[in-house]
């Protein structure tokens, strides 16, 4: 009895850790099988994008490795996939990918140097210098190696080392025309003759290269331009840059720029050739007719939309192109009916240039209305401001020009280049109340930087804002930098408006004489002077009138200058 309760026990504990085993390794089975389809998966997805993206359906490059992405966020090839989309279609986005690649594969040195020629594309170059630091010792002396560090030399416009960089790329790779194309466009910008001569043969030899002939005649006709070279010489090579199987629109319009400089005799018929071709594409036709624009050749523009039809006349961007071309002609009417209830694919514009006609018409009311739509329309995006901006620009409308730009500083990738030229446009227009709210911006956003906090320091006192804190941070800035001439004459300022005028003095006269005759140092080194009743002070303040000054110092000059009269 008690042998057959022992077997049945033993068979019970054999059936019950077989049972837990087999769920074990059933379990095992189907995360493993699981596992075994995820990469399965991965593979036919990123191969099926990367077909896409070579065929240029970038849509479908797209959503294939998004797709991969979505069952496994740290895909390499999803990732360079998504890498090299961005990069085609001009989005920043694309660093960060590479970056991305890079971590995922530390021993890869070819992802790290991808990783910096996508930075120097953005012109991010301080990341890119940053992926160089972290190639590996020994892939150093690789050709693209060399060639990454040759584009970040020529980005920080670093001649000499661009060219050795460039030199050492071709000598180990002797056969790549690429390279020697990037050392001769190098050369042939040099202002050495025996440097330049180099850099044009080699691009002069290089147009026997069915590959780089394109490339090296446009840098050959750049540098023919910049070196203002005999016109018709350079007609002769845009002809036959222009001739190229594979020569785009812009270089068809190149020739048709020269033969309308030298004017040519055969500019008509070419332009009525080009005019037949660029109406079959909404992109050509676009490019062709803002070509005739900027050449003023709009009443001939405006006979040729005539030709075109309706449907072609529709398609983006060319409205824009239509209207533009309206607005120069100042043909109000033909430019509301263009925009007026138009469906564009950037509405925005189209409020914009219909607010243009609507004021040019004395109509004020309609013209706000449409201009509070663009704004409304644009205030969303980045890009869309940034366009609003440079429209603006061209129009010399101030007021709505400073108020795209606030509104564009609300976004933070647009944020330092609309604070930028904010500050650039206050600074022309004298407008100290202007500076002073893009200093608070600036320095908020880069604390840091001792310019800007110089900046915010001197204008805070001259408008008397925040003096106590301006004093301050004067104070501190000329702590860290006591040489820097800026510095030290913000620093006697604050000491002079708070009564401290000896010690004002003192700080300034620390200053070597050819800085105190820096015109804008002269200027607060006088009104010190006026204070102390010193006779030197006429001359400094005479030499200040050659700064520029802002209103509220030339204020402060005058009224030293009147201490002065006898």
């Amino acid at each position: 009895m008690e042998e057959s309760y022992e077997r049945t026990q033993k068979t019970f504990l054999r059936i019950t850790f077989g049972s837990i085993a087999a769920i074990v390794a059933f379990v095992a089975l189907i995360w493993g099988g699981h596992d075994i389809y995820l990469r399965w998966q991965e593979r036919r997805l990123v191969h099926r994008a990367t077909a896409a993206f070579e065929q240029g359906d970038y849509r479908t490059a797209s959503l294939a490795a998004r797709t991969v992405l979505a069952l496994k966020a740290n895909s390499v090839g999803a990732s360079r996939v998504m890498a090299a989309l961005g990069e085609r279609m001009g989005d920043r986005g694309a660093v960060g990918w590479r970056q991305k690649v890079a971590q995922l594969q530390p021993q890869s040195s070819e992802d790290i140097l991808e990783w910096a020629r996508s930075a120097v594309l953005f012109h991010d170059l301080p990341t890119a210098e940053r992926a160089l630091a972290q190639v590996p010792e020994t892939a150093r002396e690789s050709v693209g190696y060399h060639a990454a560090c040759a584009l970040v030399a020529q980005g920080r416009h670093e001649t000499t080392r661009a060219e050795r960089e460039w030199t050492a790329a071709i000598r180990l790779a002797p056969n790549e025309t690429a390279y020697q194309l990037q050392l001769g466009i190098l050369q042939v910008t040099s202002s050495d003759p025996a440097q330049q001569a180099a850099g044009k043969k080699t691009l002069e030899d290089l147009r026997n290269d069915s590959h780089q002939r394109l490339a090296a005649t446009r840098a050959l006709i750049s540098q023919g331009i910049a070196s203002h070279e005999d016109g018709r010489q350079l007609t002769a090579l845009a002809r036959e840059l222009q001739g190229y199987p594979d020569a785009t629109l812009t270089d068809k319009i190149l020739y048709l720029d020269f033969m309308h400089q030298i004017q040519d005799p055969a500019f008509s018929s070419y332009l009525t050739e080009m005019e037949k071709t660029s109406a079959q594409s909404s992109l050509a036709l676009t490019q062709l007719l803002s070509w005739m624009s900027t050449k003023n050749l709009n009443l001939v523009a405006a006979d040729f939309i005539k030709t075109v039809p309706d449907e072609t006349l529709a398609k983006w961007p060319v409205p824009l192109a239509v209207a533009d071309i309206y607005l120069h002609l100042k043909d109000w009417p033909k430019l509301v009916a263009v925009t007026k209830g138009a469906n564009w694919k950037q509405d925005f514009m189209r409020h914009a240039f219909l607010a243009h006609a609507l004021r040019a018409q004395d109509k004020g009311a309609a013209a706000e209305g449409e201009w509070a739509a663009a704004m409304k329309d644009a205030s969303s995006d980045g890009n869309s401001l940034l366009a609003l901006v440079s429209l603006l620009s061209e129009w010399r409308w101030e007021k709505e020009l400073v108020e795209a730009l606030w509104a564009l500083t609300k976004h933070p990738e647009k944020q330092n280049e609309a604070l930028a030229t904010l500050y650039q446009h206050f600074a022309k227009n004298s407008d100290t109340a202007g500076l002073y709210r893009v200093l608070l911006r600036l320095a908020e956003a880069d604390p840091l930087n001792l310019d800007v906090q110089n900046n915010l320091a001197q204008i805070s006192l001259l408008l008397n804002a925040q003096p106590d804190e301006a004093r301050r941070i004067a104070a501190d800035i000329h702590k860290q930098k006591p040489a820097n001439p800026a510095y030290a004459t913000t620093y006697a300022y604050a000491l002079l408006t708070k009564g401290g005028l000896r010690d004002a003095q003192k700080i300034m006269e620390s200053l070597t004489s050819e800085q105190l005759r820096d015109p804008a140092v002269s200027t607060y080194y006088g009104i010190c002077l006026a204070a102390a009743k010193d006779p030197r002070a006429r001359e400094f303040l005479e030499n200040g009138r050659n700064a520029v000054l802002l209103p509220e110092e030339k204020a402060l000059l005058e009224k030293a200058l009147s201490r002065l009269s006898p």
